[in-house]
């Protein structure tokens, strides 16, 4: 299961998480630019492969950026190249990779561009884990950091300008997962996508910080997730405890859900209500819980609201290692708590229900 590739990894290293590392630092002559300034961009998507979740695209907004390509090469062989369509930012692919099978994919971008990759497991099968490598024509190691550290993510920014190349491998099949692939345009820190619910009255907006997955970690939802997004920013975890954080959103009619929706559930380890928050309009009973097992911190925060007979749902998850599990000489720190929880807040600050 996860939670035993997670502790079996933590172990081992006992160094920094081990499914998502640092980009290498380049040499002089493509050293990485200093930090942009915080700004978001909203723009139309490449493409979308619908695979089972509802619409999600960036706003529209139209200024004019360079075309993306990667290296012209035959569809029938590797790598695959991965075209964006003018103008476009990002581009989800869906495709399949049986076990012990491995696909590269090539990808031409600007250095200075902050790109990131994600892979969403669709709902069919058992999941798998899926390893990837990053590496650009010139031999840059972007991920993973070491051969004793794995990634199955990555966010960051590319060194120079040449193609990349991503190489996936599960351990199982993996069926029709998606892989997004978002670059931002030189200059901008973000770009924003919107979703909209299954249900069509309930939106909200996240940034590339953030990509949708599939969610399997332990029973923490009194509603099934409709749609996880798992915060992918790669620096958040180099050298820190921190192991993932997912935003979870889910909504029910079942009438038991319904009568119960703001109570305490105790999922994930004791739950206690700690007052109320209004978001744009709707009240919504906060409450959290903490669960630790074998090293491992399980943090939930609830937030619930019952809005015409239907129960709605957003969590914030953030698993963690105890800090104590690290030698002294291990360069780990507590991760940037109060940072991930205002990305939370940042997401769940555009939530609308109508």
């Amino acid at each position: 299961m996860r939670y035993k590739l997670l502790l079996f990894f933590l172990l081992l290293s006992l160094s920094a998480c081990t499914f998502q590392v640092e980009m290498l630092t380049p040499s002089e002559e493509s050293a990485i630019p200093a930090p942009l300034p915080s700004e978001t961009f909203t723009l139309t998507p490449a493409s979308f492969s619908g695979s089972g979740l509802p619409t999600e695209s960036p706003t529209a907004k139209p200024p004019t950026f360079p075309t993306f390509t990667s290296t012209a090469l035959p569809s029938s062989e590797d790598p695959y190249p991965i075209h964006f369509v003018a103008n476009g930012t990002f581009i989800d692919i869906v495709d399949s990779i049986p076990a012990g099978k491995s696909k590269t994919y090539s990808i031409n971008a600007t250095g200075g561009q902050i790109m990131s990759i994600s892979i969403r497991q669709s709902s069919e099968g058992e999941w798998t884990y899926i390893s990837m490598q990053i590496i650009g024509a010139d031999g840059t190691m972007l991920c993973p950091l070491s051969v004793s550290t794995e990634c199955t993510f990555w966010r960051g920014i590319l060194p120079s300008s040449q193609d990349y190349f991503v190489t996936i491998t599960p351990v199982a099949d993996a069926l029709n997962f998606t892989m997004r692939v978002a670059i931002n345009p030189l200059g901008m820190t973000t770009q924003s996508f919107h979703y909209l619910a299954e249900s069509g009255n309930v939106s909200f907006s996240y940034t590339d910080e953030f990509a949708p997955v599939r969610f399997t970690e332990i029973p923490v939802s009194k509603v099934t997730p409709e749609i996880a997004l798992q915060y992918i920013d790669t620096q958040a975890y180099t050298k820190t405890n921190l192991l993932e954080a997912v935003f979870l959103f889910g909504s029910t009619t079942q009438s038991d859900i319904v009568q119960s929706c703001t109570q305490p559930a105790s999922l994930g380890g004791p739950e206690s209500v700690v007052g109320n928050v209004n978001i744009n309009g709707i009240d919504f009973t906060r409450s959290e819980a903490i669960g630790v097992a074998a090293g491992n911190i399980y943090e939930q925060i609830y937030h619930r609201a019952v809005l015409h007979g239907v129960c709605y749902e957003v969590i914030f998850f953030v698993h963690s290692a105890n800090i104590g599990v690290y030698g002294p000489d291990s360069g780990v720190k507590e991760f940037e708590r109060a940072v991930l929880l205002q990305r939370f807040e940042d997401i769940i600050s555009t939530l609308v229900i109508q």
